[in-house]
Order: C-alpha cells, then sequence, then structure tokens
C-alpha cells in the first residue's frame, strides 16, 4: 500500500484510482459461424441462439479488428 505524508508525524494511506479495463484486457464472445457480424457481452445473449458454428472467447480489439460490430441487444442504447 502507498503512502502520502501529510505531516510529519501522520502518514495517511493513497487510495489508487480505479481503473477501467483497455481495449485489449476486455473480452467478448463471437460466434464462427460464417455470417455472424456482431460481437457480444456474455456467451448467453439471444443474439447467439443461432449460431451455426461455435461460440467463442476473444479479446475486443480482436473482434474489432475482424469488422464484428457491437450486438443491438447486449450493447442496447439507453
Amino acid at each position: 500500500m502507498l503512502y502520502c505524508l501529510v505531516s510529519f508525524f501522520y502518514m495517511q494511506p493513497v487510495v489508487a484510482p480505479k481503473t477501467f479495463p483497455t481495449v485489449s484486457e476486455t473480452y467478448v464472445y463471437i460466434c464462427t459461424g460464417g455470417s455472424s457480424k456482431r460481437y457480444h457481452k456474455t456467451d448467453r445473449c439471444k443474439g447467439l441462439d443461432n449460431c451455426k458454428g461455435t461460440i467463442k472467447k476473444v479479446t475486443l480489439a480482436y473482434a474489432e479488428d475482424k469488422g464484428r460490430t457491437p450486438c443491438k441487444i447486449c450493447y442496447k442504447k439507453r
């Protein structure tokens, strides 16, 4: 744990700020079927119900590099 010297006699712990995962650390799910074009937040998304291939866990960067776009069910705008 890091400490910040507030005064000579009193040291206060410093809490590291929360960081969010980067694109390369974020995982999504894709269908390996030939006509699949989306990536999903979970492997239980209804958008994957008709997957003709297998469901694969990949990084978000990989999915985007392959031209996949966000699933409209998983990534619904609110």
